[in-house]
């Protein structure tokens, strides 16, 4: 099997091993996004509840891993040509969104069946009590933001070598390639083109930049029943992820310079280039699954806590299907996901609303810019 295929398939694998774990990974008062008591997410049937949506991400995480090579091989892909990359993406894609869909649809179903049981059970919140925690200097957050100039010096050496290299670049320069590192388009040599690796920089560490800020002005959950092991656990989460996102950021601006004018003024053949690329996805991915295997959801697996059956707070009608936050009253424009890792917006803070906009008009203005500079 092609390398860079093989490196998608673990990719694969190990999306759908975080997939299989999330109950696990999530708060101990949290179950398929409903509020709970401490203690009663290791007690029937809720227990029984997690079991059965691990057998059967399992069971669909199998299938959807079977099918990808199984349909390799019965359609006779030749990813050698454009037609057989295009049908290789495709079953990519489908093989790896089935999953994702599969578990979000399996979390519904298993909240409905957990809110049935905490309206069952009579859980709920006497008096909803918050918590603030004020620890030392050394105390774990996110790094500072500062951390992401570091990008405009590489930008800037990028752009230096692209202007004084101009001439030795040759008149078509390689546009995209397939998984076997073949050339499958090319483009006249112009400024937009010999400058493709900058201004795709420039969009990727506007990425990470701003996934980072989205870490630093994100809510940070701490738990009454124990304000400072709920907040060096999150502490500890959200500096791991902050750090992940710089050195990852500046990794991959690194690997696309590098990498893109090493080959196009013939140092490395392409398929070395897909390859590298690749291994550097790899990498990033492997580390971003085992930290979060480690640590858990907002640091869940590292948080002692009593476990008891008090209820310090229930939010959940401010999640709508447990995935959607929304409140108007909470002045947070990030807060951690209720069933998966990372963060998501508060869709009831207009600012919350203005970021997320500033995301979609920044990826449509990539698009537009790149083809408007390479025509």
């Amino acid at each position: 099997m092609n390398p860079t295929v093989l490196m998608l398939f673990f990719q694969m694998i190990l999306l759908d091993v975080l997939l299989i774990a999330t109950p696990w990974l999530m708060p101990q008062t949290e179950c398929f996004a409903v509020t709970v008591p401490q203690g009663a997410r290791n007690t029937p049937p809720l227990c029984d509840y997690q079991r059965a949506y691990a057998l059967r991400m399992g069971l669909v995480s199998l299938l959807c891993i079977l099918a990808w090579p199984l349909l390799l091989a019965m359609l006779k892909v030749d990813m050698t040509t454009n037609q057989g990359s295009s049908l290789l993406a495709a079953i990519v894609s489908i093989t790896m969104l089935i999953p994702i869909v599969a578990s979000f649809a399996l979390m519904l179903h298993y909240r409905r069946l957990v809110q049935g049981e905490k309206a069952k059970q009579g859980w709920h919140a006497e008096h909803t009590r918050s918590a603030a925690f004020v620890g030392p200097e050394d105390f774990p957050q996110p790094i500072s933001f500062a951390w992401n100039l570091l990008y405009i010096p590489l930008i800037v050496a990028m752009t230096v070598f692209a202007l004084v290299n101009y001439h030795r670049f040759p008149n078509m320069l390689p546009m995209h390639i397939n998984l076997d590192g073949n050339v499958v388009d090319y483009a006249p040599k112009s400024w937009g083109t010999v400058l493709f690796p900058v201004y795709t920089s420039v969009f990727l560490s506007l990425v990470f930049a701003g996934a980072h800020w989205m870490i630093l002005n994100s809510k940070r959950p701490i738990d009454p029943n124990a304000p400072a092991s709920s907040a060096l656990a999150y502490g500890r989460f959200a500096r791991m992820m902050s750090q992940l996102l710089v050195v990852g950021g500046l990794t991959c601006v690194t690997f696309v310079g590098v990498v893109y004018y090493a080959s196009a003024l013939g140092a490395i053949p392409l398929s070395t280039a897909a390859l590298v690329l690749s291994i550097g996805v790899m990498a990033f991915v492997v580390v971003i699954a085992i930290m979060s295997l480690r640590l858990g959801q907002a640091g869940a697996r590292v948080c002692v806590a009593p476990q008891g059956m008090d209820m310090a707070r229930d939010d959940d009608a401010h999640w709508l299907l447990g995935t959607f936050y929304y409140n108007r009253d909470d002045p947070s424009l990030f807060v951690p996901k209720r069933f998966g890792i990372g963060w998501t917006f508060n869709m009831g803070s207009k600012a919350a609303w203005i970021a997320f906009v500033a995301l979609i008009l920044l990826a449509v203005g990539f698009s537009w810019a790149s083809s408007a500079l390479m025509s």
